[in-house]
C-alpha cells in the first residue's frame, strides 16, 4: 500500500510538472490587435496582429504580397515584429496594441510599428490607432490583462545640446487615462519618469514638465505640437533637458540658446545644425546609436531579445534562420522532456509494483531522479551554451534570442 501511494504521488506530481509545458508560453497566442482605415481607393483595410508569448508577431501578410485587390505591393519595415512586440508589451502581465503607421505611395504600401510625423508622408498616410485588445484564452487562463491606447502621437524632434543627434518625443493615452512617453517610439514610461542615456560620451536625462503635458492631453486624445522647447542644465553627469512649451515655463535653462537649438522642429535641418561645423551643414537623418535607459527605479523587464541583435544564427523570430529552427527544436524538446518523464518513470514504478520488489523499486526512483535531472538541464542548455562561450572569448549575442 505504501508502495501504491508512492507511485500515485509521483504520477500526480508528473501530471502538474507537465500542465505548464504542454499550454508552454512559447508557443501560445496572448492577444489579437485588429485595424482598419479607408485607402485611397474608398476601399476598407483590415489589418490583424497576432502577438504570441515568445515576443513573435504573426504579420497579416508577407513581404511584397499583394493584399486584397488593391494592386499594390505591400510591406513591413524591418524589425516590424521585434519594435511592435517591444511596445505592445507594457510589462509582464499587461499588454496593448500599439498605433501603427502605414504610408501608401506610388512604389507600394508600407506599414511601421510606431507612429510617424505626419507632414514628412511620402503619399497618404495614416497613424492608426487598433480596436480593443483581444486576450486569448491562454493570456486570460494565465492572468494577462489588455489596456486599449486611445492615441498615440509625434510631430516635433529634439536635439541633444551642440550635437548633429536627436530624438521624437512620442506620447500616448490609454482609455484609462494613463499617460506615457517615450523618445523612440519602442520604450515607453510614464510621463512624470525621465529617461537616461548616452549620447557619445556624453550622459543625459531627459523629463517633460507640466506645461508640455497640458498641451498634449488637452482633450481626449493625445495632440503633439509642431514645436516642443529643449530647456538644457549642465550637471556633473552631463546634461538635464526638459522638454517644455516655451522658454518661460521651464525650470531650469542655462545652455538652450548657445547652440541654436532650443526649439525641436519638424524639419529638421532648420532646427538642428551643428553650430560647430564648417559648412552650417546638417544631418538630416535620425542618429539611432544612442543608448538610452529608463530611470523609473525599478528593474522592470522589456523585451528579452534586443531588437538590434547581430547574431550570426540568425533571429528566434525569424522563420528563415538557423535560431529560429533550433529555437522550435527546443520548444519541442522543453514539452517531451517532462511527459517522457512522467510516462517512463510511471511504468517504472508499475512493473515495481507489480513485481512487488524492493529492488525495483529502489531503480525506479534512482531513475526518476536522474530524469528529473535530465529535465531541468533542458533548459539549461542556452544558458550553459553562453557559458561555454564566454570561456572561450565569443560573444553571447552569437545566439542572441536563443532561450
Amino acid at each position: 500500500m505504501k508502495q501504491f501511494k508512492f507511485s500515485l504521488f509521483i504520477f500526480v506530481f508528473g501530471l502538474f510538472f507537465c500542465i505548464p509545458y504542454n499550454t508552454n508560453a512559447l508557443e501560445n497566442k496572448v492577444v489579437s490587435c485588429n485595424y482598419q482605415f479607408t485607402n485611397e481607393n474608398g476601399e476598407q483595410i483590415d489589418l490583424v496582429y497576432d502577438v504570441f508569448a515568445d515576443g513573435s508577431v504573426d504579420l497579416p501578410f508577407t513581404n511584397g504580397s499583394t493584399y486584397l485587390d488593391d494592386g499594390r505591393a505591400w510591406y513591413h519595415s524591418s524589425e516590424f515584429s521585434s519594435i511592435y512586440y517591444q511596445v505592445a508589451k507594457i510589462n509582464n502581465f499587461t499588454i496593448t496594441c500599439p498605433s501603427i503607421y502605414v504610408q501608401e505611395n506610388e512604389l507600394g504600401v508600407t506599414v511601421y510599428p510606431n507612429p510617424n510625423l505626419s507632414k514628412l508622408c511620402s503619399g497618404r498616410c495614416y497613424n492608426i490607432t487598433a480596436a480593443t485588445p483581444i486576450l486569448s484564452s491562454w493570456a486570460e487562463k494565465n492572468g494577462i490583462e489588455s489596456k486599449k491606447v486611445l492615441s498615440t502621437c509625434t510631430n516635433s524632434s529634439m536635439g541633444f545640446y551642440n550635437r548633429q543627434s536627436y530624438v521624437f518625443p512620442y506620447f500616448r493615452l490609454y482609455s484609462d487615462g494613463e499617460k506615457e512617453w517615450s523618445i523612440d517610439g519602442k520604450s515607453y514610461v510614464p510621463v512624470t519618469t525621465a529617461i537616461t542615456g548616452k549620447v557619445g560620451d556624453e550622459s543625459f536625462s531627459i523629463t517633460v514638465n507640466d506645461s508640455l503635458l497640458d498641451a498634449v492631453f488637452s482633450s481626449s486624445k493625445a495632440s503633439c505640437p509642431e514645436q516642443i522647447y529643449r530647456c538644457v542644465t549642465k550637471s556633473e553627469s552631463g546634461y538635464s533637458y526638459e522638454l517644455s512649451r516655451d522658454a518661460s515655463s521651464c525650470t531650469n535653462d542655462e545652455l538652450s540658446t548657445e547652440d541654436g537649438q532650443q526649439s525641436g522642429s519638424l524639419y529638421l535641418n532648420t532646427a538642428l545644425g551643428d553650430p560647430n561645423s564648417d559648412d552650417g551643414s546638417t544631418d538630416s537623418s535620425t542618429d539611432n546609436s544612442e543608448s538610452v535607459a529608463v530611470d523609473d527605479g525599478s528593474d522592470s523587464e522589456s523585451n528579452t531579445q534586443p531588437s538590434n541583435c547581430n547574431a550570426i544564427l540568425g533571429s528566434t523570430t525569424d522563420e528563415n534562420s538557423v535560431a529560429w529552427l533550433l529555437q522550435e527544436i527546443l520548444n519541442y524538446v522543453k514539452v517531451l522532456g517532462p511527459i517522457l518523464v512522467v510516462i517512463l518513470s510511471s511504468v517504472d514504478f508499475v512493473k515495481a509494483i507489480i513485481s512487488n520488489d524492493d529492488e525495483s523499486m529502489k531503480k525506479a526512483e534512482k531513475k526518476l531522479m536522474i530524469r528529473l535531472v535530465l529535465a531541468v538541464a533542458l533548459f539549461l542548455i542556452p544558458t550553459l551554451v553562453m557559458a561555454v562561450l564566454d570561456l572561450v572569448g565569443i560573444t553571447t549575442s552569437e545566439i542572441c534570442g536563443l532561450h
